[in-house]
């Protein structure tokens, strides 16, 4: 039985000759690809003319956003084969005889008809911008899914149920192309027509079936130096919908999913979850005392709302303090006063592509399971993602030679696991026999500054003092230690880099705030609790350079899980004393007591205390 890919993977077109190459080309005016290592790329700008694995990769992206946007199985086969046709899933394809480029082959009228909001963010839940990104492999995949989505709307609109047989025309001919009688007379509709009736609709009943086949999924767990992880427990949430025209999918339905329990074997792998195909996994890895930790109340930086009967999402946005047209730019809602209830509503923005599933629907889930308190969830999870279950064949879901594996590789090697093992359970004797408490690692004496003369984060020093209470680095967070000092400042006062530098990321962070971290050049200073940015303005700011009094942003306020306003805003500022990248060993391990951060985490009192204002 063929796979998806064997079906989809396009050969190498025909090259435009010289004399038909236009000025105005992208052929003629950026001939070369020049992308940096690791993109996908394609061989030159010939049709097709990619490596089998980097459209795979393609296949891949695409089936992942159709799902993502809960298309069913037969409009995401449509959509890959609108690629196919375009660029042969060719990242840098290009025409010679017009502006066409990219996977969608979009003109430069129709990249800036997609950056209209009405356009793309009507439909996406985010503005498109393609104006010098047209070769950008994951825009590019936006931009198909977006142009097949028009196309559908226009078709259904011309053509009612027939819209299957036309709906390509729409992309071909333009967005806008009026489908009148006299206008199908056309020679170029009539030669669509012909490409939909040989390149599209036999195509669609095999690929619908083969993208909506069963598929068994494992999970291997890894510690850094590719050692298994044995016996951690984990959790599967899988979707409680099997089969049907769509996959199934756990954030934003309806119904109650499946939460499947395990741990891992000896070789760090889990048990198979059997799903339809594209059916989204949420796989949380949980700290191995998770059970001692069900009832305690943790810290939540997101949150989402189940609707109640009769709820209107007016009421909804006023009681957290957000708007209407942002609750249906997030979750997609054409019409607001389609509200169902059970329904569950993400409050804040967060990644497009919704790889990092909500803390408080994963503490939702567990809850249900674990007759836990859901506040706990941030202290009994570890990691968490949510998946799709690719196709048979693909090649992304693989390792060490089995199929339809997602390895997950930890930040630790096997030896700092086992000794991280022996530090966090220390017996105590009690009066009790054979009775064991949890002893804490002892916390980072505080000493001397890391570097004096490194410029104050903020432009005066507040009046509330950082070295004393809640302020002050280690006081009490209840199951943790703050691994911080808080500098109080008013919303909007401006954060600058305490020296030259390179950001590392910038993400959401603590009850709708973000954090900047900084490679400062010898250690490492995470900027927290700052207004938060959209996902591309954070993406933006990745490797950006950064001058010592450089603002890298500003005092966000904070935003309580009930919607209110937490009346102390501040700086978080948190220090590491080497320049280990955030990237290969993240700054939060909420398996390492007290502070769940890093070993390299220091008490910052102390270079706070030598820094200057100017």
């Amino acid at each position: 039985m063929s796979t998806i890919y064997e079906i989809l993977r396009a050969s190498k077109g025909a090259a435009y000759s010289e004399d038909q190459i236009k000025k105005y080309s992208y052929l003629h005016l950026h001939p070369k690809i020049d992308k940096p290592a690791g993109a996908l790329a394609g061989r030159s700008r010939i049709h097709g003319d990619a490596a089998p694995e980097v459209q795979d990769r393609i296949i891949d992206m695409l089936v992942e956003i159709g799902a993502r946007y809960k298309l069913p199985y037969r409009d995401i086969a449509h959509l890959l084969l609108f690629c196919k046709i375009e660029s042969g899933f060719n990242p840098d394809a290009a025409a010679g005889t017009t502006s066409a480029a990219g996977l969608g082959q979009y003109t430069k009228a129709t990249v800036e008809e997609a950056a209209k909001p009405e356009v793309s963010k009507k439909r996406l839940g985010f503005v498109l911008e393609l104006d010098g990104h047209v070769f950008d492999a994951e825009r590019g995949a936006y931009g198909i899914v977006l142009s097949y989505m028009i196309a559908k709307e226009r078709a259904i609109k011309y053509f009612g149920k027939g819209y299957e047989s036309k709906a390509y025309l729409f992309h071909h001919e333009g967005w806008y192309f009026r489908a009148t009688d006299d206008n199908m007379d056309d020679e170029r509709p009539k030669a669509v027509l012909k490409i939909i009736q040989n390149k599209i609709l036999p195509y669609l009943d095999p690929l619908e079936k083969l993208l909506a086949a069963k598929t068994d999924l494992k999970f291997k767990l890894l510690t850094k130096d590719d050692k298994p992880y044995a016996g951690q427990p984990y959790a599967a949430v899988i979707p409680a919908k099997q089969g049907g025209k769509a996959p199934g999918a756990v954030q934003g339905s309806k119904a109650a999913p499946t939460v499947v329990l395990g741990k891992t074997d000896g070789n760090g792998m889990t048990q198979a979850v059997s799903t339809p195909g594209l059916s989204e996994i949420l796989f949380v890895i949980l700290n191995p005392q998770y059970q001692d930790l069900l009832h305690i109340a943790g810290n939540s930086v997101e949150e989402v709302h189940v609707v109640e009967k009769n709820e209107t999402l007016s009421r909804i946005a006023k009681d957290h303090g957000t708007t209407v047209a942002e609750l249906q730019r997030i979750n997609h809602i054409a019409n607001p006063n389609q509200l169902r209830e059970g329904q569950e509503l993400r409050l804040f923005d967060g990644e497009y592509l919704w790889r990092r599933p909500p803390m408080d629907l994963i503490g939702l889930h567990l809850g249900r399971k674990l007759n836990m308190n859901p506040a706990a969830a941030p202290a009994i999870v570890e990691h968490k993602r949510s998946h799709i279950a690719l196709p048979t064949g693909n090649q992304a879901q693989q390792h060490g030679g089995d199929t339809g594996v997602v390895a997950i590789r930890g930040g630790a090697t096997a030896a700092e696991v086992a000794q991280r093992k022996q530090t966090e359970k220390v017996p105590h004797k009690t009066v009790e026999e054979k009775i064991k408490k949890q002893v804490p690692t002892p916390p980072p004496a505080r000493g001397p500054a890391l570097r004096e003369g490194l410029l104050f984060p903020l432009a005066k020093r507040p009046a509330d003092d950082y070295h004393k209470g809640a302020l002050r680095f280690n006081s009490s967070r209840g199951a943790r230690r703050h691994a911080g000092c808080d500098l109080y400042a008013p919303v909007g006062t401006e954060v600058r880099a305490m020296a030259d530098g390179v950001i590392v990321q910038c993400y959401s962070f603590y009850w709708h705030t973000d954090a900047v971290e900084v490679d400062h050049g010898g250690f490492i200073v995470r900027y927290g609790e700052v207004a938060p940015r959209s996902a591309r303005e954070q993406l933006a700011m990745k490797g950006k350079e950064v001058k010592r009094g450089d603002v890298i942003g500003k005092v966000g306020q904070l935003i309580k899980p009930n919607g209110s306003r937490h009346k102390d805003t501040m700086l978080h500022l948190e220090m590491y004393s080497s320049d280990l990248s955030p990237l290969k060993k993240s700054l939060t391990d909420k398996a390492r007591g007290p502070f769940q951060r890093r070993s390299d985490l220091i008490d910052p009192t102390g270079t706070l205390d030598k820094c200057v204002l100017e």
